[in-house]
């Protein structure tokens, strides 16, 4: 079965229960879903920014005890090609994403996201676009 590496914005419509990505995620045993350490940080952050810092910080507790997060850090060299390759291009993407991508290429992860303009351009990197509109 694929694993998946959930992007910040599907985290978000988990939590707002939006699009049904609660649905997908309820298909998949937790040990087949992950974020990065750049989305539990982004989370974290949006948390604390928010009007309502306690249940959010508790939602973000509540699936970092539920799912692995995965370190960044050995996926640096798939993070300085995956970059060269879109500066090469001409290509703008956030280096946040750019992280996440490289994590999912490193460890053969299927990237959940509802930002596909991004991380389509990122080569070896799979995407699936969990939002249904």
């Amino acid at each position: 079965m694929a694993k998946y590496i959930l992007d910040t914005n599907i985290c978000i419509e988990y939590f707002k229960k939006r699009n049904g990505v609660a649905e997908i995620m309820a298909k998949y045993n937790r040990k087949d879903l992950c974020i990065s350490e750049i989305t539990y940080a982004e989370l974290l952050f949006g948390a604390l920014h928010s009007k309502s810092v306690d249940r959010h910080l508790k939602e973000v507790n509540d699936l970092k005890n539920d799912i692995d997060i995965i370190p960044i850090s050995e996926a640096i060299k798939d993070y300085a090609e995956i970059r060269h390759h879109l500066a090469s291009e001409g290509r703008n993407v956030e280096d946040f994403d750019i992280l996440i991508g490289a994590t999912a290429r490193h460890f053969n992860l299927i990237v959940a996201t509802d930002n596909v303009k991004h991380f389509s351009l990122m080569p070896e990197v799979s995407i699936e676009n969990w939002v249904n509109r």
